[in-house]
């Protein structure tokens, strides 16, 4: 069954495919909207698309996957021209996508890399990921929402912990510049009929993000179990998927 409040609309995830983004893409088809989820993983096209096949019903719903590297501003146009292409419109991005610490450590919280040791490239690409695509996904997209009055951008952060933790450079301060824009993005655009938010997970998900023998163990160092991205199940709507303990900023 669709939920009222979002079928029709036509939203972007990026990194739509996998972990927290493919459970909102499953949340999101199922309650009727048209999503577009862009992956840098080619194989992970059919996967998702099977998957949504699956829980949509008679919601009207829809999906469309495709290939791109965030990190290319073309790249990020492409999916946005795509979106428009396809489904006519774009209400809503979710900045979903990211690179974390793994690269930099396969076990991040007991061997932290020290922020003069960690690969330049590497750096150059989390902060490409984290902070410079989001940015080239929501100005693409604000045009076209200004023409309809309305849209939502939604980016997804960090913890205050995370963000300023010792061995957490780059993800960290990539994540706070992301929170940062999002403030001054929501200041921009007052009054326009679109907004600028946060997500924030309440706890570790079970996604690459996180360590190979933390998913394998089912152990978060905190002592907690990693939450399942679509334990509540694909059907609860995005409200639904905002039960994993995500929340927005008031102030934004």
């Amino acid at each position: 069954m669709s939920d009222p409040s979002i079928a029709g609309k036509v939203c972007v995830v990026t990194g739509g495919s996998r972990g927290l983004g493919r459970a909102m893409t499953l949340a999101l088809t199922a309650a009727g909207a048209k999503v577009v989820a862009p992956s840098h993983i080619a194989d992970d096209i059919p996967l998702i698309e099977a998957d949504v096949a699956g829980v949509i019903g008679n919601s009207g719903g829809d999906v469309h996957a495709m290939a791109a590297d965030l990190r290319s501003a073309d790249d990020c146009k492409g999916i946005i021209d795509a979106t428009v292409d396809r489904f006519g419109q774009v209400d809503m991005v979710i900045n979903n996508a990211g690179l974390g610490m793994r690269p930099f450590s396969e076990n991040f919280m007991t061997e932290r890399t020290k922020f003069w040791e960690a690969d330049i490239g590497q750096v150059q690409a989390t902060f490409d990921t984290n902070t410079m695509g989001p940015f080239h996904m929501a100005a693409i997209a604000v045009p076209h929402m200004l023409k309809q009055g309305w849209g939502r951008i939604v980016n997804v952060t960090t913890s205050i912990g995370t963000m300023q933790r010792n061995g957490f450079y780059p993800y960290g301060p990539s994540k706070t510049a992301l929170e940062a824009s999002t403030r001054i993005w929501a200041e921009d655009l007052d009054s326009t009929g679109i907004t600028s938010n946060v997500l924030i997970p309440g706890r570790a998900a079970d996604t690459a993000i996180m360590p190979t023998e933390w998913r394998e163990s089912g152990t978060h160092h905190s002592g907690q179990e990693p939450a399942d991205p679509c334990r509540h199940g694909a059907t609860d709507s995005m409200a639904g998927v905002q039960r994993f303990r995500w929340y927005h900023r008031p102030t934004i």
